[in-house]
């Protein structure tokens, strides 16, 4: 039988050995001694952080953060409606830039004001529509998980059953092999003892 068709499975509805304390000190003391056997894989040092994909705004923001950078504050002053000073009274760029601000400003609070009664219209349904969706896909998703508790414990129990349907068969064959053991070993002592006895014979 070649290797390949060993199937190896441990057989703890069956195999009591485990639970001898001496036992589970051997088999701990076994497996501390082939992990000191084993190298632990080495971790990566000194790898470069990963790339940014040629976004200059990303690498400015990591080399922020990097060198401990407070975050600059929000900017709210373009979102003052400011005329320009005493001393731009005639500086028509500067009204031109507060006319703009201005024209934004109002597009922004239209938007705002739409949106507002978009959501009064149709915000309740949609939040119930949002909490549906969200129900069925937890639904969904414990509906699932039972499925795989469910088949997880089918597959221990038919594991089980095999096991104990198994065991007598197994304790029969195993005390047959005790058995034959202690043959072989009682051959073994009285050919040796034969042995013996010939070659005092022959002397």
């Amino acid at each position: 039988m070649s290797g390949r068709d060993v199937a190896l499975d441990s057989l703890p509805y069956v195999d009591k050995e485990y639970d001898d304390p001496a036992v589970r000190e051997q088999v701990l003391a076994l497996i501390q001694e082939e992990m000191g056997r084993v190298a632990a894989p080495a971790m990566p040092r000194g790898q470069r952080a990963p790339g940014f994909g040629g976004s200059a705004l990303l690498q400015k923001e990591y080399e922020r953060v990097r060198g401990g950078d407070a975050l600059p504050a929000f900017d709210v002053e373009r979102y003052k409606l400011t005329a320009p000073g005493s001393d731009g009274d005639g500086d028509v760029d500067a009204w031109r830039r507060a006319a703009d601000n201005a024209a934004a400003q109002l597009e922004h609070q239209g938007a705002r004001q739409e949106n507002l009664e978009l959501l009064q219209r149709f915000g309740a349904n949609a939040w119930r529509l949002g909490n549906y969706q969200k129900e069925a896909l937890l639904r969904s998703i414990e509906a699932a998980t039972q499925r795989c508790r469910s088949e997880g414990m089918d597959a221990n129990r038919a594991r089980k059953r095999e096991q104990t349907e198994a065991a007598a068969r197994l304790r029969d064959l195993e005390a047959r092999w005790s058995e034959g053991v202690r043959q072989c070993v009682e051959i073994q002592v009285a050919s040796d003892q034969l042995r013996r006895e010939i070659e005092e014979l022959e002397k």
